[in-house]
Parts: structure tokens; sequence; C-alpha cells
């Protein structure tokens, strides 16, 4: 069984997983410029700090693209892996029945494709921003408008206007983790307002979801709610047969990101289905919700938030120097999901 690395960096922790396994694997570099491989083991790039033309384009990297789509395009004799979670299960179904099952084989490719494309599309977007053309930049935004957003409302028997439905899609997705009596406003698809204690928020406009039963007076464009009280308008939960249908289209590669259930109110803020996300609380109430396609961007606003006492949870992986810097901050207490969608907490 041969796997060949398009990242030589990655030897020494590719050695330490082979080194207890029965089967015999044989470790190949691109530069041997090897064709006969059963596994392709690719780690793209990470895009320079410093954006200009020539450190953005270094990334690209044309031999590792030919041989990724030369597996993908191959994947019933060739396995694609991203990541080492990706390789330890390719390894331990090789080590259990002697080869990848076709499903698995069909899962670990078209991640690995997703990741591709978040890839790309970070570059086109890092790009765009250098050239001023803007015209390619929000290309998967576009998707949302056509196809996405819709579909968690279509079912409805009243009218929603289609500038409302991607805010009431992401309402009732928050809502289905947010602990009982919370509520939460959603407006341009980023959550303004959150109360774990069911304050209503004083606005007149906006998307609010409720956790329990609404018994308010509907100030707000849509009210989302388990149920309500005599004969105030609004959308219940049991009305809507799937949550998730109208968000499938949102990430940067039209991936959803699996929801992490979670009783921490802080979290399920943070649960933003597609994009990265932050949410900092604090005596149960939203500080700052930030939703960005570029998660260094988050950490560059978190550094002109005053962070004392608070509640920071993240959807992705966070460095430890990052959540030893947050703690420096004043933060009582930090949350993210680790690489195998497990909570991690400090």
């Amino acid at each position: 069984m041969r796997i060949l690395l398009c990242n030589p960096e990655s030897k020494n922790e590719i050695l330490g997983v082979l080194k207890d396994l029965d089967e015999e694997y044989e470790i190949l570099l691109p530069a041997e410029r090897m064709k006969d491989f059963d596994i392709l083991y690719v780690k793209w790039k990470e895009l320079p700090f410093r954006r200009g033309e020539e450190e953005v384009l270094s990334v690209v990297d044309e031999n590792v693209i030919g041989l990724f789509f030369e597996a993908i395009k191959n994947y019933r004799e060739k396995v694609v892996v991203t990541d080492l979670d990706d390789l330890k299960l390719a390894l331990s179904e090789i080590e259990r029945t002697g080869d990848v099952s076709l499903q698995t084989r069909r899962f670990l490719f078209l991640k690995a494709l997703a990741y591709f494309l978040n890839f790309q599309s970070r570059i086109l977007k890092d790009l765009s921003d250098l050239f001023f053309i803007k015209r390619w930049e929000a290309f998967v935004l576009e998707r949302i408008e056509e196809e996405g957003s819709e579909a968690i409302v279509k079912q409805l028997s009243q009218k929603i206007p289609e500038k409302k439905s991607l805010d009431i899609s992401l309402a009732v997705h928050f809502l289905r983790y947010l602990p009982h009596g919370s509520c939460i406003l959603v407006k341009d698809c980023t959550v303004v307002y959150a109360s774990s204690k069911g304050d209503l928020p004083d606005v007149s406009s906006g998307v609010l979801g409720y956790s329990g039963t609404f018994s308010g007076k509907k100030n707000y464009d849509f009210v989302v709610a388990e149920d309500f009280r005599e004969d105030t308008e609004g959308i219940r939960l049991n009305e809507l047969d799937t949550f998730e249908e109208g968000m499938v289209l949102l990430g940067t590669a039209g991936v959803l990101r699996e929801p992490v259930p979670t009783d921490n109110f802080t979290e399920a803020l943070s649960m933003h289905p597609a994009f990265d996300c932050c949410a900092v609380t604090k005596d149960g109430y939203l500080v700052a919700h930030l939703v960005e396609l570029d998660k260094s961007k988050i950490f560059e606003k978190l550094e002109h938030l005053d962070l004392s006492g608070t509640s920071v949870a993240f959807n992705f992986p966070v460095e430890e120097s990052s959540r030893k810097h947050l703690k420096e901050k004043g933060v009582a207490r930090i949350s993210w999901i680790d690489s195998r969608r497990i909570w991690r907490r400090c």
C-alpha cells in the first residue's frame, strides 16, 4: 500500500500513525513523480498573512492540483485524504478488511473536494480584494439568493418576503440549540441581540427567535417560536418539517457545517451552519456575533473588544496561542469545536 504525501513535512506524523499497523506501507514524495499510489495525503498550504499578488499565487501548486484531480477522478482505485483523522479512518478499514469501502472512498473524496473549493474561494477573495474586481468575489453567496434561503420557508402557507427568508432560516437554526427561555434577533444573516433570560430587544425590525412560548407584542418583522400565546402571529417550529434544509448552500464551498449539540448559551450562538463564527457573551447577553469567510478577521475584531469577564465560543479549532491570548485579555471561558467535531473548553 503506497501513500503519496504532497507535503513532505507531514512525513513524521504519518510515520507515527503507521508504526503500530500490521499492513506494510510505503511513503512516497512528489519529487519522486510517482503515479502508482493508493492513498493521496494532501494538505493545502496556508494563505500568507501578507496578501500581495506574489504571496497569494505562491500557494498555487500546479503539480499538487494535478495529482489531486487525478486521485478524485479515480477514487475507486485511489483514496484521497486531507487530514490525519481521515487517514486513520482509511487505514483502519484497510487493517480490518484489506481495503477501503466504496462509501468511505466517496465520503473522503467529496470532503477533499470541498476543502479544495474552500481553498480556491479564499484565493479568489484575496485576489478580488487586491485587484478591486468584485464581480466574482461573492459567487457562492449569490447562490444563496437563488436557491438556499427559500427552502426552509417554502413549506409555509403565509407569504414570506425573499429578503427575510435567510434570516428566518438562521433564526430557526440557532433556536434548535438555545436553552429554554432564550431569545435571539437576526438581521442580515447575523445575530444582533440575544438573551439567555428571554429579555426582548427594544427594536421594531429583524427576525426574532424565542425558545419557548412567545407572549410579547409582535414588534419584529417575523417571530419564530416553539409556540405562541393566544392569537400572536408567527412561525411555529412544528410547522417546519426540516430545519437545516435551507442551509445547505450557505458555505464557501456549498457545504453544511455539522451542528455540534450543546446546552451552553454562548456555544449555541456560535454554531453558524456554514461560515466561521465567534459568539461573545457576558452575564447571559450577547456582546458580539462575528461571522467571517476568513477566520483571521474574527481575531482581528476581537482585539477591539473589551473581553473582561466574557464567555467566547468558536465553531472552528482555535490554536493554543490564541486561547492563551484571549485569557490574558480577561476572557472567563473559551469554547471551541476541534477537528473531531467535539467541544473543547478552558
